[in-house]
């Protein structure tokens, strides 16, 4: 066995969400009438009110123009835990991907040359008529690191990995090495390659496009929250989870609209460029910082149409989740946030 313990970032796909089957209504029993009985018409359903339009969120063109990555935020070693759950749950999720993937050949979990190098060796443990299982036999975390907001992000974990044949019909095969975990739940995402001294993959480059793309998606959703259409539903802007400060005065920010004056509120022409992205040395994410011009469609009740161009600049977060935006400029220098992000409220994986 070869290689086996190397990075490998496992990715939880979300099932879908079954439809309840239709329910047929059962008919009302009719009942024949009997002498001068008089039969109470059968009332009328309750008719269905159709909710009004839904609104997609508004197309954000975010500029092809180069932008400053820097690796501003900096890890800080952290004490190693006595408790080893959340490494040992990450670790036997890959191999139990390993072991998915050695039988089916249909998904790996690792990517890049680590996930080249797991792919050969897994090629090679297959015996004919003999079925292998992956077992991690021991652990032991050698480093932690945090995030400057205090998340999880990075662990390094000794582990000694059992190549395992089912009944005991071949002899076990043994690999110790080093593994690379990452997120707040801590998921294999490099190995150790020791006959390099290095990492497998290291520190995967920023894409500039990818960033362009997630940048655009999440201001287009964040204004999607400040619109509505005459007879939508109203969106709540944030629940309970991960409140911010920046969050609680954008919820009130919302909730200021006069929608019995404004009969509907929409974003058209949306661009956008990232100004800069600060990020880390050692893993990706971070916050983009962008600046965005858009024209304002509001309708009133009596239906007259009025179009303003606002500009705004924003802040989005590239954490454990997806991509959303975590603060706005009010004024120059000024933010919605106050300075505070509370960036540990929500650098959190829902998976």
């Amino acid at each position: 066995m070869r290689v086996l313990i190397a990075a490998v970032l496992l990715l939880t796909a979300c099932a879908p969400v079954a439809r309840p089957a239709a329910t047929e209504v059962p008919a009302s029993p009719v009942s024949e009438p009997t002498g001068g009985e008089t039969i109470a018409p059968t009332p009328s359903p309750t008719p269905v009110v159709q909710p009004g339009p839904v609104l997609d969120n508004p197309v954000v063109t975010i500029a092809n123009a180069p932008f400053p990555v820097a690796p501003t935020f900096t890890l800080t070693r952290a004490a190693v835990p006595t408790d080893d759950f959340s490494a040992r749950w990450g670790i036997e999720r890959y191999l139990e991907g390993l072991d998915r993937y050695r039988e089916h050949g249909d998904y790996l979990p690792a990517r890049g040359a680590f996930g080249e190098a797991v792919a050969a060796a897994l090629v090679e443990s297959r015996t004919p008529g003999v079925k292998r299982t992956f077992v991690l036999e021991s652990l032991r975390i050698e480093a932690l690191y945090k995030k400057p907001w205090g998340t999880q992000a990075l662990a390094d974990v000794r582990v000694t990995i059992v190549d395992r044949a089912v009944g005991g019909s071949a002899p076990d095969q043994r690999e110790t090495g080093l593994l690379r975990l990452a997120g707040d739940k801590l998921q294999v995402v490099d190995g150790w390659d020791a006959s390099r001294g290095r990492w497998f993959n290291g520190r995967v480059p920023d894409d500039p496009a990818g960033l362009r793309e997630s940048v655009g998606q999440a201001i287009g959703l964040y204004l999607r929250k400040e619109s509505w259409t005459a007879g939508g539903p109203v969106e709540t802007y944030a629940d309970g989870f991960g409140m911010t400060p920046f969050k609680t005065a954008r919820n009130a920010y919302v909730a200021a609209f006069d929608r019995a004056r404004m009969a509907s509120r929409t974003f058209e022409d949306v661009t956008g460029a990232i100004e800069r992205h600060d990020t880390f040395a050692e893993l990706p994410g971070g916050i983009a910082t962008a600046r965005l011009s858009a024209t304002v469609v509001t309708t009133d009740a009596a239906g007259r149409t009025q179009r303003e161009s606002v500009t705004r600049r924003v802040k989005v977060f590239f954490g454990n989740w997806m991509p959303e935006v975590v603060d706005e400029e009010v004024g120059p220098g000024a933010w919605r946030s106050g300075g505070e992000l509370a960036l540990v409220e929500i650098d959190v994986n829902l998976a």
